[in-house]
């Protein structure tokens, strides 16, 4: 992105914020700057704080995620769980936005004919009377390579629902 169009989208991006009665602090604006100096990355809340820190060492990982909260609440910011454990960000250039990733290599893929399967995602939502917002849509899969190699998530089961298995949690002092 060439330097007056990251200006462009940095105001854009403040003067919705502004518009709507956030705050723009420096720390704020800083964030929006690095996400949008790396369109097209999948950063995680460390590495964008990491980054906005050479700007200004003084920002803290409570900042970096409620900056992301407030973003993605707005629809300025898509959540990608690419079953890491933790969650991924990146700034959306359309409504909905598709990936594949390899649940045991982690290769990700944005899928062709975005517009086409939007149409038809926009057409099912809107037939059930709701009204779409903008997101990422995210698959597992096991990728070719990984098949060929004979390698396996061990989380992935086959005949098992949703291919996840179920995990025990901590519920009121018991599990359940």
């Amino acid at each position: 992105m060439r330097e007056e169009e990251l200006t462009e989208s940095i105001d854009m991006y403040m003067g919705r914020l502004k518009s709507l009665g956030f705050r723009l602090t420096s720390q704020r604006r800083i964030i929006v700057e690095t996400l949008l100096r790396h369109l097209g990355t999948h950063l995680s809340a460390r590495e964008l704080l990491e980054l906005a820190q050479r700007e200004d060492p003084s920002i803290g990982i409570a900042t970096v995620y409620r900056t992301i909260e407030l973003l993605s609440s707005l629809g300025m910011l898509n959540m990608v769980n690419l079953g890491e454990g933790f969650l991924r960000f990146e700034v959306p250039d359309e409504q909905m936005h598709f990936h594949v990733f390899c649940r045991s290599c982690g290769k990700l893929v944005h899928l062709d004919e975005e517009d086409r399967k939007m149409a038809v995602v926009r057409e099912w939502a809107e037939r059930e009377g709701f009204e779409l917002l903008p997101q990422t849509f995210e698959m597992a899969v096991i990728c070719a390579e990984c098949r060929e190699k004979g390698v396996l998530d061990e989380s992935f089961e086959i005949f098992g629902m949703g291919g996840r298995r179920r995990c025990r949690r901590h519920h009121g002092g018991r599990m359940r």
